[in-house]
C-alpha cells in the first residue's frame, strides 16, 4: 500500500490549533512554540484507510464517521514528541478516552478561532507573517520583537483563560521549568536555564538581540548563550 500523503495545515488552522489547546504539547503537557509546534492526528492519520479503523474507533467510543482530519482529532506537539509517537496507536485508556474527548469539546472553539483568524486583519497579518517567516527559514531578531509585539496584542484577547498574561512563544526550544509570583522558570536551547518576568510589558532588555524573546542565566541568553556585558 502506497504511503498515504501528509496533511498540510493553513495558517489559521495551526493558529487555532495551538490557541484552542492553551498553547501546550498534548504528549507532554508542556508549553510548545509557535515556531516548533506540529499539529499530530491523536489517532494517526494513517488509519485512515485502514480496515481495522471502524473497530478502532468502536473501541475508543467514537462514531464510525469519525473523521480523522477533523478538528477533534487535531492537537498541538513538540515536534520530538510527535516524532517519539509516530503512527503508535494507543490503547482505550481512561485518560486516552478523556483527550479524545477534550478534542470533541474544543472542535468547535477551535473552528471558531480559525474563522477570527481569517477575518480579524491584524491578528492574521501578523501571525501569518510570522509563520511564513518560520516556514522560510527567515526571521531576525529583528522582525521578531517587532511580529511578537504585534502579535501579543492581537492574540491575547483569543487565548484561553489560564494563558492571559503569560508569556507568548513563538520561537522554538523553551520550555517552562518552573514559575513563581513574579518570573517564569525557563531552559532553552542551550540547555541553560535562566528567568523571564511573567505578563505582558516585560522591557525589552529581557529579549536578546541575537534570538528574540528569551530567559537569562545571569547576563546570558540561555536560547543562544550570547554574553551580554551589564551597563
Amino acid at each position: 500500500m502506497a504511503a498515504m500523503a501528509k496533511t498540510n495545515f493553513t495558517h489559521a488552522q495551526r493558529y487555532a490549533i495551538f490557541t484552542a489547546h492553551s498553547e501546550k504539547c498534548w504528549l507532554c503537557r508542556e508549553p510548545v512554540s509557535l515556531a516548533e509546534m506540529e499539529v499530530d492526528h491523536v489517532i494517526p492519520e494513517s488509519l485512515a484507510k485502514h480496515a481495522a479503523l471502524k473497530d478502532i474507533l468502536k473501541l475508543m467510543g467514537l462514531p464510525e464517521d469519525f473523521n480523522l482530519n477533523s478538528y477533534a482529532n487535531l492537537l498541538p506537539a513538540h515536534r520530538d514528541c510527535n516524532r517519539d509517537k509516530g503512527a503508535y496507536r494507543f490503547k482505550p485508556t481512561p485518560m486516552f478516552i478523556r483527550i479524545l474527548d477534550q478534542g470533541l469539546e474544543k472542535a468547535k472553539h477551535v473552528q471558531k478561532l480559525h474563522d477570527t483568524f481569517l477575518s480579524t486583519r491584524k491578528l492574521n497579518t501578523a501571525f501569518s507573517r510570522i509563520l511564513a517567516a518560520i516556514e522560510e527559514g527567515k526571521l531576525s531578531p529583528e522582525q521578531m520583537k517587532e511580529l511578537a509585539a504585534a502579535a501579543a496584542i492581537e492574540h491575547e484577547p483569543q487565548r484561553e483563560p489560564e494563558m492571559h498574561g503569560q508569556p507568548l512563544f513563538l520561537s522554538p526550544g523553551l520550555r517552562v521549568v518552573g514559575e513563581d509570583e513574579h518570573f517564569h522558570y525557563l531552559k532553552g536551547l542551550s540547555g541553560m536555564t535562566g528567568y523571564r518576568p511573567k505578563g505582558n510589558n516585560i522591557d525589552i532588555s529581557f529579549d536578546c538581540p541575537n534570538c528574540g524573546p528569551t530567559g537569562w542565566n545571569g547576563t546570558r541568553c540561555i536560547q543562544c548563550g550570547m554574553l551580554i556585558d551589564p551597563d
